[in-house]
């Protein structure tokens, strides 16, 4: 129609919000994290389930979650401007609403309460709401499986039926990850800077880690617990975490960069 206004769609996505100081992840992309961070978002999972006193298979579930969500990367955002999920969960602004209104401290998921405020890119708050998400979504499911769980977190079939097998497989070793406690373990150490070459008349900048080895809680209460310091840091870690690793799970693939196995189909004489 001649004349018509053209309106902008409101773009809700977090995606464009710059890193700060305090962002633990490389971009707003999925999987987007060093090592280290990831470990200490999984850990973050498993000690926050290990207080909610969540089953060992519910919080398998979660990290199988969060990888598919985020991929362990704590400053991701969807690309939708449709949308505003972000985070380790990517939880959108009005779910994070619902959980602090409608579900935290009720008997629906069992008077889990969420963290008093919700802070989208900071690990700590984001598995909170998370952890709060699930407990309803598994209500909705009627089921403790990861994969009826998840057709209740996101309703969209041409989504979910992509990522069944794949949150099915890696929940599973996430369970016997957890049972060989590989989250009591140091983890891959944080990577250093190298050292800045000095100017003339100036000494050397020492070399220093590229992200905080932990996030210092906040005072205004708005974060269950902060990330734990590493117990030691360089050879030693990695040495440490490569023995407790093993080389076949979702998280020693994803920290070593090994390729997920072929499974070989035997074929039978006739």
């Amino acid at each position: 129609m001649a004349g018509a206004k053209h309106h902008k769609t409101k773009n809700f996505s977090h995606n464009g919000d710059p890193l700060t100081a305090d962002s633990q992840g490389d971009s707003r992309t999925w999987g987007d994290a060093n090592d280290h961070v990831k470990f200490q978002v999984q850990k973050e999972i498993v000690q926050q389930a290990g207080k909610a006193n969540l089953s060992q298979k519910d919080t398998a579930n979660l990290l199988a979650l969060a990888e598919v969500e985020s991929g362990f990367n704590p400053d991701a955002a969807t690309t939708s401007r449709k949308s505003s999920a972000s985070g380790v969960f990517a939880i959108t602004d009005s779910t994070a609403k619902d959980a602090t209104e409608r579900l935290s401290g009720t008997k629906r998921i069992g008077g889990y309460e969420v963290a008093e405020k919700y802070d989208r890119f900071n690990t700590a708050s984001n598995v909170s709401f998370g952890i709060a998400v699930y407990l309803d979504k598994k209500k909705v499911a009627g089921s403790d499986d990861v994969g009826d769980i998840y057709k209740a977190w996101n309703t969209n079939p041409a989504e979910y039926n992509k990522l069944l097998t794949r949150l099915d497989k890696h929940a599973t070793q996430y369970d016997k990850d957890l049972t060989n406690k590989v989250w009591d373990g140091p983890g891959p150490a944080a990577p250093v800077k190298p050292v800045t070459p000095a100017k003339p008349g100036e000494t050397a900048e020492p070399a220093k880690s590229t992200k905080l080895a932990a996030e210092e809680p906040k005072k205004s209460g708005d974060v269950l617990s902060s990330i734990p310091l590493l117990n030691k840091a360089g050879q030693d870690a990695d040495k440490n975490w490569n023995m407790l690793m093993g080389t076949d799970s979702p998280s020693s693939r994803m920290m070593m960069r090994v390729p997920e196995p072929v499974k070989k189909e035997t074929v039978k004489p006739q």
